[in-house]
């Protein structure tokens, strides 16, 4: 693993220090944004894209992957292709509820066939970075030391042989605990149409498992289908054995948490293999809730040996994020450490504020490719990241973000905060985190934004129990507000994090009347009192305006946008 690593990387410098990689600097402001519109067509197949691009059909292309694309668009005068290291984890999942997948034996002996190197080299040329551990190497808790299963069929032939699960007459295993030869199972992957690479990567995974005897076999499917097979319940269980999708982290560790504890194996939850491990439980919850940021490291590094031995994900590979401009077009897009130019808006909102036509100031339409067709727009429901870009658009990053060049905190929402402890009814120490509101934050409709929403928000979440946001609400305590800026808010735990986990916001006006979240949807019900718009309202940058299914998602400028330029 570690040569590989040596080995990749001369091909990652040899992209960095391109020309066309680092075209555009790191300049950047915290006001705009300065288009009128924004214009996401839907396109999914990539080749389509890449034509569309050329063209200037579209201006901005996230997520390049394809080798044969990259060396297209660098070859292009006209193209930008700017690069980020990643906060990404592309994995093979593992449904653990189910023989014969609940057994550790099996999930190690599959990951010991896992040649990243041939994955890496052979469908991506080089340009992604081989991953075993469960936290990227672009993150600072990323433990390079981690005891990961290293690519070793031989070791995986001899763990099966003496689990009993020996080789049956036609070249497939037999399960020592039903004595017959081992299930067929599949592996989900997304059509080769939407994502060629991860489509073949499915058919390398199958074919070298049953090279050792596991009966595996790849199975290509709609993205979305996908999505619903894995996190949702079906009769009292998940629908699928394995799946080959990736993950957009956050600039902290907190996934190891929100992945794999117990707590999120429920329906709607991220825990898809179903990991219910009391000494993991233990350690991610020190992952969850550390006192100081060392302590979070110490947890993390911790977590991922334990992942490790477990294997309820194979992490495959990180992708650098690299993004695809219009150069002769727009101008002022900005590269952001782990999450890209374009690729994870929802999480970098310097992009949106700051990208512009070339041929003028102020003004015109931007062109943003959506790769797939949006799942879900309601913000409660909508996991994928194809809703989350919509998402970060119209709602905005919240109360804090971070700024592109070292993701140091970025005061957005909250002018300020002050986090302390506080000793709950039960007599155990907490944390409380009080947040001072800019004012002058309103809503698309006009109506002002307060502590009020802030604090309908956490309750409201707690309340219906939202799977997608359980980190949110699942310490949470209860809110008190001081004045219309003024809001604190108290868990019943001490936790580094509480301060993060207080972000995106629902209108109080527009969801307290909403019974069932997860039968509504917001952006296809007219807003009650503002033609033109819907209820899908934020604070953002941009202002939701239609949805055509197969064709595209428009956004406007909010003209009264608190961080707008004639503000």
């Amino acid at each position: 693993m570690r040569r590989l690593v040596t080995f990749v990387m001369v091909a990652l410098l040899a992209l960095f220090v391109s020309g066309a990689a680092l075209a555009q600097e790191v300049e950047w402001e915290a006001r705009g944004p300065y288009v009128d519109e924004i214009i996401l067509p839907i396109i999914l197949d990539q080749e389509a894209q890449i034509i569309a691009l050329q063209r200037g059909d579209i201006h901005v292309l996230p997520g390049l992957a394809q080798p044969s694309h990259i060396e297209r668009l660098e070859a292009d005068p006209n193209v930008d292709i700017t690069v980020s290291p990643g906060y990404h984890m592309f994995y093979l999942g593992i449904n653990m509820r189910t023989p014969p997948l609940s057994d550790v034996v099996v999930r190690r002996a599959l990951a010991h066939v896992i040649n990243r190197d041939e994955i890496i080299l052979s469908l991506f040329q080089g340009y992604m970075l081989p991953l075993a551990e469960f936290v990227p190497q672009s993150s600072p808790f990323h433990n390079p030391d981690t005891d990961v299963p290293e690519y070793d069929p031989e070791l995986a032939k001899q763990i099966l042989d003496e689990a009993g699960y020996v080789m049956g007459p036609d070249g497939v295993r037999i399960d020592p605990n039903t004595g017959e030869r081992m299930r067929t199972m599949t592996i989900l992957t997304p059509t080769m149409e939407v994502a060629p690479t991860s489509a073949q990567l499915g058919v390398m995974i199958a074919e070298a498992a049953q090279a050792i005897g596991l009966p595996i076999v790849a199975e290509p499917l709609d993205f979305n289908v996908i999505v619903d097979r894995i996190t949702r319940e079906v009769d009292g269980g998940r629908n699928f054995d394995m799946y080959a999708l990736a993950w957009s982290l956050s600039r902290f560790p907190t996934h190891l948490y929100t992945l794999f504890h117990s707590n999120f194996d429920v329906d709607g939850g991220d825990n898809t293999p179903g990991l219910r491990d009391p000494e993991y439980d233990a350690v991610a919850e020190r992952v969850w809730t550390p006192r100081t940021y060392e302590d979070a490291f110490e947890a993390a590094f911790e977590a991922q040996e334990i992942l490790s031995w477990l294997q309820p994900y194979v992490p495959l590979y990180s992708r650098p994020y690299m993004d695809a401009f219009r150069s002769d077009i727009v101008t002022g897009y900005v590269p952001h450490l782990g999450f890209g130019a374009a690729s994870d808006v929802y999480r970098s909102i310097w992009t949106p504020l700051n990208i512009r036509r070339v041929d003028q100031e102020r003004g015109g339409t931007i062109r943003w490719v959506l790769e797939e067709e949006p799942g879900n727009l309601n913000v409660l429901i909508g996991t994928s990241a194809y809703d989350a870009r919509i998402f970060g658009l119209v709602y905005g990053p919240g109360l804090i973000t971070s700024e592109p060049v070292n993701n140091d905190d970025f005061p957005w929402e909250a002018e300020r905060w002050e986090v302390d402890t506080w000793i709950t009814p039960e007599g155990n120490e907490g944390t409380k985190v009080t947040y001072y509101l800019r004012e002058g934050i309103t809503w698309h409709d006009g109506v002002p934004f307060t502590a009020h929403d802030v604090k309908f928000t956490m309750d409201y979440l707690k309340e219906q129990q939202v799977p997608k946001y359980k980190e949110t609400w699942d310490n949470y305590s209860h809110a008190e507000v001081h004045d219309d800026y003024t809001i604190t808010v108290y868990f019943d735990n001490v936790s580094y994090w509480h301060a993060y986990n207080v972000a995106g916001f629902l209108a109080k006006h527009i969801w307290e009347d909403v019974e069932k979240y997860d039968e509504f949807e917001p952006w296809n019900e007219p807003h009650p009192t503002v033609p033109g718009l819907t209820k899908m309202i934020g604070t953002g940058p941009f202002v939701f305006k239609e949805y055509v299914p197969g064709e595209y998602v428009r956004v406007e400028r909010y003209e009264d946008f608190w961080a707008g330029l004639d503000r």
